[in-house]
Formats: C-alpha cells, sequence, structure tokens
C-alpha cells in the first residue's frame, strides 16, 4: 500500500469539503482563521480580534487535529518510507542544514509573520485558491492566478540561478 492518497483521491476529497462545509455548516474552510482565534486571547480588546473567539473556535480545533494527526501519522510513517522521485543531489543536504534546532527560533517568527500576514490579507494562498475560487471571488480567482504566474516564474527563473 501506499504510504500517501494519490492526487486523484486526495484532490477531490479536498474539493469536497469545501461545499460540504458551505451547505452543511454554512461555514468557510480556512485554517489562517485559527490564527486570529489564538490572538484574540492575547488582544481581547483589539476591534480587529473581537468576534474570533466565537466565529473562529472551530477552524482552531480543525487546526490542532491536522497536527494531531500528523503527529501520529509520522508515528506509523517513517521519512525513509516516502519516496520522492527527481530529487536533485543537493535538496537533502540543504534540508539537513536548514530544519535544525538552531534555525527553530527563525521558524517560530517566521510562522508567526505568515499567520498574521494571511489574517491581515484575509486567508492564505491555499484558502484563497480553495475557498475563493469556489465562491467565484473575483479577489480570490486574481490572486490565484497571481500566486501560479509566480511559481511558473520562480521555477523557470530563480531556481536554475540557485542550484
Amino acid at each position: 500500500m501506499e504510504p500517501y492518497l494519490p492526487w486523484y483521491i486526495a484532490g477531490p476529497l479536498i474539493g469536497l469539503i469545501v461545499p460540504a462545509l458551505l451547505f452543511l455548516r454554512q461555514k468557510q474552510f480556512g485554517v489562517s482563521s485559527s490564527f486570529s482565534f489564538i490572538l484574540s486571547h492575547f488582544l481581547p480588546k483589539s476591534s480587529y480580534f473581537i468576534n474570533a473567539k466565537t466565529k473562529s473556535n472551530w477552524q482552531f480545533h480543525f487546526a490542532v487535529g491536522i497536527l494531531l494527526s500528523a503527529l501520529a501519522s509520522s508515528y506509523f510513517i517513517s521519512l525513509e518510507d516516502l519516496v520522492i522521485e527527481n530529487v536533485p543531489n543537493e535538496i537533502p543536504y540543504l534540508m539537513g542544514e536548514i530544519y535544525t534546532s538552531d534555525n527553530a527560533f527563525l521558524f517560530l517568527i517566521g510562522g508567526l509573520l505568515i499567520g498574521f500576514g494571511a489574517r491581515y490579507a484575509d486567508g492564505c494562498t491555499a484558502g484563497n485558491c480553495i475557498m475563493g475560487v469556489s465562491q467565484f471571488s473575483v479577489s480570490s480567482i486574481i490572486a490565484t492566478v497571481s500566486f501560479f504566474i509566480a511559481g511558473v516564474l520562480t521555477a523557470q527563473f530563480i531556481n536554475p540561478l540557485l542550484f
């Protein structure tokens, strides 16, 4: 058995979550809202976070569930079991250099900045792509096209300079 779901199963499952949440629960799919739920406890007087304690609490529990399921799956599947094809020789070396305990503080600060930016932009890139496009939001469609253009440009012009 494969240690992961193939794209043709996982993709439609993610896609089906969006209408299920909209129709069954009248909720929008998103994880970055959990960031505002957490900050609402530290900044209770801020008008931006005033409704986050009640509105986004389910998304916080959803995010905790994602983390717990990742930890549980790492118990059953080791990184050596995952086979990634066509990886340049430099990548595993770079990962060993980057993912060290010395960089933990930088990852924490980076994660907080990404969370703040996602909330400030009213959603992360994945949320705009999955939820916003499914609701035909013009700003999300423009953002998604921009993400893909930036990704293609990065892959074609910047990555060759680095490797």
